[in-house]
């Protein structure tokens, strides 16, 4: 993606969560981002107006609204973003920022969008899958399996023409940037899992997504579909042996009190989009998109590469705090090669070139790291 955010995160936990259950679909695990309050560090720098932009001769005030909770990693973002865009345009940006689902849940905001009740937001891949589901590939088990990968791929021009049909399926909005609330790992409750074999026949817990079942199959596992607040019960119960979850919610969620291990392996990324009313935008002042942008871009790129790898730092600190143990795959490369047929139907005769080019283009990615 050409877009990205500057966030400098605070790491002191506080345990609020948003209801994050696994959308039901045939193509790759579309679930909306969970919202939580993050780790806490040093507040962003102020910066001085930007005088290289656009003169800046117009106010402007926009409404920009989440349904995920004031305090979470996406919300830091947001506003380190609105703050930095606000500065920087010597205060003729500003926003009235409404997070929390105030004004609606996911699709209500992004019907909002649309309509051009409200000028932008935030909301879970499955929210665009929804209009056109070439954007399901960004799930695709193994493909996105770091942040470093990730904020690479959110770069590539293959991902842009996604984006592009994306925006001309849905025709009214444009999707400016993205977030992570956290790759997806494995935690199991009896014993650790560093291999497949560890994994043969567990009962994991997963979202209602035909891909996700299918890679866990691939994997070996026995897949069971659990709805997201009846996880924790499930895991104490013995319904499930595991899980697939990413640091935030084994913390915020008390995981560790159910699971004792926990393996890094990168199984798929837990993204938010951001978009804009495509009328509001062409009726800016000449400059101010393009100067909003790049303020993204710079929030983004900081996102990606500091912000939420600190996070999972500090989620990790606090699971290993609390008695479980982290480990790491011994052959990474067996668990992609298990769900070669899943990659296989991904790219078969007929399937849209832009998503061969997708996978293609992180596999690249992946191999130059």
């Amino acid at each position: 993606m050409k877009r990205i955010t500057a966030i400098i995160l605070s790491l002191a936990m506080v345990f609020a969560l948003t209801s994050c259950g696994g959308q039901s679909g045939t193509g790759a695990p579309q679930t909306s981002a969970p919202e939580t309050s993050a780790p806490e560090t040093a507040a962003p720098e102020t910066t001085a107006p930007d005088t290289t932009g656009p003169s800046f001769d117009e106010a402007v005030k926009l409404t920009f609204a989440t349904a995920g909770k004031a305090g979470s990693l996406s919300a830091l973002m947001y506003e380190n973003w609105m703050d930095m865009v606000t500065e920087r345009s010597g205060g003729k940006i500003t926003f009235d920022y409404q997070p929390g689902g105030v004004l609606g849940n996911e699709g209500e905001l992004f019907q909002q969008i649309m309509d051009g009740v409200i000028e932008a937001g935030g909301g879970g891949i499955a929210t665009y899958t929804n209009y056109n589901t070439l954007a399901e590939v960004y799930q695709l088990p193994f493909l996105i399996n770091s942040y470093e990968t990730e904020w690479a791929a959110l770069q590539t021009p293959e991902w842009d023409a996604i984006i592009d049909a994306v925006e001309e399926s849905i025709g009214s909005v444009y999707i400016c940037g993205a977030v992570d609330v956290g790759m997806r790992h494995i935690a199991t409750v009896d014993k650790p899992v560093t291999c497949l074999a560890d994994l043969a026949g567990l009962k994991i817990r997963t979202a209602s997504s035909n891909v996700l079942i299918e890679a866990l199959e691939d994997l070996g596992a026995n897949p069971i579909v659990v709805g997201y607040t009846e996880v924790y019960s499930a895991l104490s119960n013995g319904i499930v042996n595991g899980e697939d979850v990413n640091y935030m919610t084994a913390v915020v969620q008390s995981h560790y009190e159910v699971t004792k291990y926990f393996t890094e392996v990168g199984m798929y990324p837990y993204p938010t989009f951001l978009c804009f009313n495509k009328d509001f935008v062409d009726s800016l002042p000449e400059g101010y998109w393009d100067f909003m942008q790049e303020c993204m871009d710079e929030a983004m790129e900081t996102f990606f590469t500091e912000t939420i790898v600190g996070a999972d730092a500090e989620y990790r600190k606090t699971l290993e705090a609390n008695g479980m143990t982290v480990y790491q795959l011994e052959d990474p490369d067996a668990w992609r090669e298990a769900i070669q047929p899943l990659y296989d139907e991904y790219t078969a005769e007929g399937t849209d070139q832009r998503i061969i080019d997708f996978i293609a283009a992180v596999e690249a990615i992946k191999a130059a790291q």
